[in-house]
């Protein structure tokens, strides 16, 4: 039992950077109805602003972080003005937005790639890292780094002050009000164009977090925004789309599944049972966990 609950601690911190992914999808989809695909990609590039800064200026983990999350919320901005509103002001973003997506976050890896080069590059020591003892259950001790503990505390810091913007600010309660009727919202005098952009901005930022998060753990590279960018929108999915509190949730349980899948079968299996189990979430409820159920009007 001991080691049981060591993967599921060492889960968390894995898991809140997969519901900060998940959290930028959800929100752009939600509000302006496109797939963005180059999210994965701003989460790459969080991660290398990171790296320079960091590396090269060596700024404190902090102002790291916050620097990065602003590039972030950024190239976020830069993406939907160059590649997406071009496509709204046309009225042809519904049909043609998911290629659009595909196709800039295909030009934003492969431009990393060729700036960056593909080898992988690490972050400088941020934080002396230690084990921090939590208890002992069986004769086995379970502990937590400082620095997942680190990343976990970030995550919900980060996770919160999304919660009190959305729930306290008029911006926020309009950007709640648009993921319901953005047209209605329009006719009400909202600027719907400066809302989409605000949008965009935190999505990115939150990508941009979860990147530099990573990279404070493993080594990071041009390719690395693909498959978290698709494990953010499956942990999105299974949460229920439209829900914070929901792609929260299926962030943890992806990153709690994957370690104890490394820890008992296999690290080779741990994406595919990952995705098994989304899978499995939605046959049974095919809105996710925390999704709404919307009935069709007729």
């Amino acid at each position: 039992m001991g080691i049981f609950l060591q993967q599921v601690i060492n889960g968390l911190a894995q898991g809140g950077i997969y519901s900060l992914i998940a959290i930028g999808w959800t929100t752009v989809f939600g509000i302006v109805g496109v797939i963005n695909w180059t999210h994965g990609e701003i989460y790459m590039l969080g991660a290398y602003t990171g790296y320079f800064i960091t590396t090269y200026l060596h700024v404190p983990m902090i102002p790291a972080l916050l620097i990065s999350m602003a590039a972030g919320a950024l190239i976020a901005m830069l993406v939907d003005q160059l590649g997406y509103m071009p496509l709204r002001k046309k009225g042809v973003l519904a049909a043609t937005g998911f290629i659009t997506a595909l196709g800039l976050s295909q030009i934003l890896r492969y431009s990393a790639n060729a700036i960056f080069t593909a080898n992988p590059k690490a972050y400088p020591v941020l934080v002396e890292q230690k084990l921090i003892k939590l208890f002992t259950l069986g004769g086995t001790d379970v502990s937590i780094s400082n620095l997942h503990l680190y990343i976990l505390v970030g995550t919900v810091v980060i996770m919160i002050c999304l919660e009190l913007f959305l729930k306290k600010t008029l911006t926020g309660k309009a950007m709640l009000a648009a993921s319901q009727d953005m047209q209605t919202l329009g006719l009400m005098g909202v600027n719907a164009e400066k809302l989409i952009k605000i949008t965009f901005a935190i999505s990115g930022a939150l990508g941009a977090a979860a990147g530099f998060f990573i990279g404070t753990i493993y080594a990071i590279n041009p390719i690395m925004g693909a498959l978290a960018g698709l494990k953010g929108w499956s942990c999105a999915i299974l949460g229920g789309i439209g829900s914070i509190t929901g792609s929260l949730v299926g962030g943890i349980i992806l990153g709690i599944v994957e370690n104890l899948t490394a820890g008992y079968i296999s690290t080779g299996y741990k994406d595919a049972i990952g995705f098994a189990v989304m899978i499995l979430v939605l046959l049974i409820k095919p809105s996710g966990l925390m999704g709404y159920k919307f009935e069709e009007k007729v």
